[in-house]
């Protein structure tokens, strides 16, 4: 639009500008000729009207390339109303595309995640399992050592109170 012709307008001014000061003089150059006043009327109407008739061709031929010219603009702000439609829609479908990759990739990484927390759950749970049987592998075992180490205790009392008894019975009375 910043491309645009103005010679239609001012040709069209030079020439109405052109046609207005050439009726005028005529009109003057009439008013001062050596003639009969009815001849002079006569030529000034004819005048009047082939200037007149100039003018409205004129006029026309204005008129003319004005809707010419409206009818490009138009057609121009159509072609661009069209185009502008076209990329509307375009960054349009690319935001939802990107949205759309956005929403999966966050999908993708909560699904990994969640799934990562439910791994090391299961490992932690496998190696408090793993903790609990050693304890009581470990208690278990301790508790035979000391069962072994009571009726060990038990063996040597016994036999500590047959020696002793053995060595009261031994002695004179």
């Amino acid at each position: 639009m910043g491309n645009e012709d103005n010679s239609g307008s001012s040709v069209g001014g030079f020439i109405a500008g052109l046609l207005v000061g050439g009726a005028l003089g005529a009109v003057i150059a009439l008013l001062y000729a050596p003639q009969k006043g009815d001849d002079t009327r006569d030529l000034i109407k004819q005048k009047t009207d082939e200037y007149s008739d100039a003018a409205k061709t004129k006029a026309t031929a204005i008129a003319d390339t004005a809707k010419a010219k409206a009818s490009d603009i138009s057609e121009r702000a159509g072609d661009l109303t069209d185009s502008l439609k076209a990329k509307s829609g375009e960054v349009t479908d690319t935001i939802k595309a990107k949205a759309q990759d956005v929403t999966e990739h966050v999908k993708s990484t909560a699904s990994d995640l969640s799934s990562k927390a439910s791994d090391t759950l299961h490992t932690a749970k496998e190696s408090a399992q793993q903790l609990v049987d050693k304890t009581k592998t470990a208690i278990s075992n301790q508790k035979e050592s000391v069962a072994a180490a009571v009726d060990a205790g038990k063996q040597a009392a016994a036999e500590k109170k047959q020696e002793l008894t053995d060595a009261v019975e031994s002695q004179p009375a």
